[in-house]
């Protein structure tokens, strides 16, 4: 049977998550040399573990009636507490508290990269862009730039609306 357009669409798009995600792995070799360890302990990131104190125990489970019970009360500000007495105010704290770790580790993720890549462009524009290899230290310093270039936009992520006041 023959393939809709939209399931050669879909093939595509897999074929390029593919390649893109084959990419992004070359670059963990070529261009991101340093270990992401290492630039978190230079850097002193904070990370999160903030908000793991503030979940607690049982985070994850909604299934009884419970609030939330963090495992350091002097993390969490008396409003997100007294917010969180049931299962629902649970929920909404943990989602707003996972969302804030996603922002926290992509901030580093991207400095971490962006750093990395800077190191690059340094390097390549001390081993000089003219002589014999110029046209090559050109293109990898012109790749260079665009990586950096596209670490500075923005990603939307969209979830679902749960705030349900107008």
């Amino acid at each position: 049977m023959r393939k809709s357009w939209a399931e050669y669409k879909r093939e595509a798009r897999k074929r390029e998550r593919d390649r893109q995600s084959a990419q992004e792995r070359a670059l963990n070799t070529s261009v991101f040399r340093k270990a992401f360890s290492d630039f978190c302990r230079e850097d002193m990131r904070t990370g999160f573990a903030s908000h793991f104190l503030i979940l607690g125990s049982k985070w994850w489970d909604f299934s009884q009636d419970e609030g939330i019970e963090p495992l350091d009360r002097s993390e969490i500000d008396e409003e997100d507490q007294a917010a969180a007495f049931n299962s629902l105010g649970k929920a909404e704290l943990v989602l707003s508290l996972l969302e804030d770790v996603v922002e926290t580790l992509a901030h580093d993720i991207s400095d971490f990269k962006r750093s990395e890549i800077e190191a690059r462009i340094e390097e390549v524009k001390k081993t000089g862009l003219t002589g014999p290899n110029s046209k090559h230290a050109l293109d990898e310093l012109e790749r260079l730039k665009k990586m950096r270039h596209n670490l500075n936009k923005r990603v939307r992520r969209t979830h679902p609306q749960t705030k349900a006041a107008d």
